[in-house]
């Protein structure tokens, strides 16, 4: 138990003491020397324990006896959190002044809690003989000790007695709260503490009292409560380091993060030695986006606890996110010296070696599989081999880490991805389904919910849209097998999930693309009745999958189907040119030439720059004879594109017949 103010019995005896010195004592020293303590004393009752230590180490310095000088040292040392030099401190003053009770009730205070528990008996058993049993503190301290020795019956009756003697003693109160927290009984503990503050609201020891409290509830795991309590100790009194740590350790556990820095920015200020505090502050700082203000702090977790791995790569991410790639690789290099055997720091350092910034591809290489070699059960450098090798177009290297990596852990998508990734990127698109389905369709079914299920089967759907662009680079004639390896990707994705809007709008894409005009309709005709809820309130949100509709109606010459559609589309968004060129050319196929014009004109309207529109309004105003206004439109054509050579013939062709008419 801290106790932060001399008792008012040591008052009154510093105060006798000091008069008979002004009255027996003379010569100059002897009045500096009370002054000096008078200054110490007011120092001390300030709170400016380093002025006080500072003073008395000068009254001291002497080297004559003054037990009251070595007491308040004492308790000036014990605030400051120096226990031991207290403990010696008032063993002086008790050793040159046996009266002097404050020294040895601090004395044995701090035995006990140092487990001196022999020392601690002898001391409080000698203070009570000496005060005759009349100072009940005394049995208190002995309640202490007899908790720190888990015998709670004698604590009971000593705690119990100390009360009975002074019931107004808040300090009696609060070892009762001690007694049942060491029961566990810990409403009753902060209730008795309550109490205690309720007594002396103006205590100079109100703010460990609620730090005391705070454990209370935290042990209770009332971990608002504890919290609030915790930082009214700390608002009270910002010295008590523990309040700051318990604050920050909360909010850390209950990961709100941005709550975290503050009071552990304050704990480290108060005690610089802690790793586990640094590396919660960091680890805060770098999960709410300050990875360069965490770079500082995870440096002193490594250096105060070398062994502490999990501060190594954050680390390394942050140096890396801040350009300090050389720093990440020297730091990791040490670490891997301090520890040879840890294989999460052989990983560290082969990935930043192995970052394009660094290049250090042939070295980066053999830590990774160092690692591998001191622990073959994790996935993340098999992972980062693969990643080399693909950034080296090693793809049949990559296989390999691929499916080990897969087997070590078949729950996460990304390998899955990589893995037929590797096959596309050798241009073996069907080979990359078939490898695909090999691998993961067993995770996929092992899955126990839906849920997961769609989750890994999303790879399926990535892999299709990735093969599908693939196809822009392919030659023409060459591209039937990349649509079908594209579809056959969505068409595994719609084996496990029926809801993939986007799955059924890109496979009616890639239906189209491939003239599969059946496979696009359905996948479109399914993607629109999962949006139709939707659409009930905002029909824009399956425009697309409307328009590809129509223009697979079209691809299957049903044209009926493909002019409702597209009228459709022009309920939903009057001012979609596309619609009307398409029903543009539904005339057009129908030898409805004055129909088509109409609709082309409109689509012209809307976008005056598309030669397609121009080109077609232009054969439609030829079939129907209007030759002029088609000469014009050629023109048009011919303006947007000179190069486009159907257009120039045609034109050709229109203009001698214009001509001839104009003749005759």
């Amino acid at each position: 138990m801290v106790i932060s103010r001399l008792s008012s019995y040591h008052i009154r005896l510093v105060g006798t003491c000091m008069a008979l010195a002004g009255l027996l004592l003379i010569g100059a020293s002897h009045p500096v020397m009370a002054q000096s303590l008078k200054d110490a004393q007011a120092a001390y009752d300030a709170g400016n324990y380093d002025e006080t230590i500072a003073t008395l180490r000068d009254v001291l310095s002497n080297k004559k006896k003054n037990d009251k000088a070595h007491y308040l040292l004492g308790m000036a040392l014990k605030h400051k959190g120096q226990t031991d030099e207290a403990l010696s401190e008032f063993l002086i003053a008790v050793k040159q002044q046996k009266k002097n009770h404050d020294a040895r009730y601090e004395l044995g205070v701090l035995q006990t809690e140092k487990q001196q528990f022999e020392e601690a008996t002898k001391t409080l058993a000698e203070g009570l003989k000496r005060t005759k049993e009349k100072e009940p503190r005394f049995f208190y301290a002995q309640g202490q000790l007899a908790i720190a020795q888990n015998d709670i019956k004698s604590a009971m009756v000593l705690l119990n007695r100390a009360r009975a003697e002074q019931p107004d003693n808040p300090l009696f109160l609060m070892g009762l709260g001690d007694l049942y927290a060491a029961q566990k009984v810990w409403g009753l503990a902060i209730t008795n503490l309550r109490q205690a503050l309720a007594m002396d609201p103006n205590s100079p020891d109100v703010a460990m009292i609620h730090y005391k409290i705070g454990k209370l509830h935290f042990n209770a795991r009332q971990w608002n409560e504890a919290y609030a309590t915790y930082k009214k100790a700390s608002d009270l009194d910002p010295t008590i380091k523990d309040a700051w740590y318990q604050q920050g350790y909360i909010q850390y556990v209950a990961q709100r993060f941005s709550l975290v820095v503050e009071p552990l920015e304050k704990f480290v200020a108060l005690d610089p030695t802690s790793a586990e505090a640094y590396f919660m502050l960091a680890e805060s700082l770098n999960k709410t986006r300050r990875i360069k203000m965490a770079v500082p702090h995870y440096k002193k977790v490594i250096e105060l606890e070398p062994s502490k791995t999990e501060a190594y790569l954050p680390m390394g991410d942050g140096m890396v996110a801040e350009g300090m790639y050389m720093e990440a690789v020297n730091a990791y290099k040490g670490a891997v010296e301090l520890n040879p055997d840890n294989a999460m720091l052989y990983y560290s350092l082969g990935w930043v070696q192995t970052q394009a910034e660094i290049g250090q591809y042939d070295e980066g290489i053999g830590h990774l599989k160092k690692s591998l070699e001191l622990d073959a059960t994790s996935e993340k450098p098999h992972i980062q081999l693969a990643l080399v090798y693909f950034d080296q177009e090693k793809f049949v290297d990559a296989i390999p880490h691929l499916k080990e990596a897969i087997r070590l852990n078949p729950n996460d998508q990304n390998p899955y991805a990589y893995y037929g990734r590797s096959y596309i990127k050798q241009g073996q698109y069907g080979e990359a389904v078939t490898a695909l389905k090999e691998v993961l369709e067993p995770a996929i079914q092992s899955q126990e919910d839906e849920a997961a299920e769609k989750k890994l089967s999303n790879v399926y759907f990535t892999l299709g849209q990735e093969i599908y662009r693939e196809s822009r680079d392919v030659d023409k004639e060459m591209r039937a097998p990349v649509y079908a390896a594209a579809l056959d990707m969505y068409r595994a994705k719609t084996a496990h999930d029926t809801t993939s809007y986007a799955t059924y709008l890109n496979m009616g894409l890639a239906g189209l693309v491939s003239s599969e005009g059946e496979v696009a309709r359905d996948a479109l005709l399914r993607a629109i009745d999962l949006r139709k809820e939707e659409a009930e309130e905002d029909p824009k949100v399956t425009l697309q999958a409307v328009k590809f509709l129509g223009t697979a109606y079209l691809i299957l010459e049903d044209y009926p189907n493909a002019r409702i559609t597209f009228n459709r589309v022009l309920e939903i968004d009057p001012d979609d040119h596309e619609a009307y060129y398409r029903l543009g050319f539904d005339r057009v196929l129908n030898k409805d030439w004055g129909g088509a014009i109409g609709r082309l004109k409109k689509a012209i309207e809307l976008k005056p720059d598309s030669e397609s529109y121009h080109l077609l309004l232009a054969q439609s105003y030829t079939n129907s004879q209007q030759l002029a206004m088609a000469i014009r439109h050629y023109n048009e054509v011919l303006k947007l594109n000179p190069k486009n050579g159907k257009a120039r013939e045609q034109l050709g062709q229109v203009r001698d017949i214009y001509e001839q008419r104009q003749g005759n």
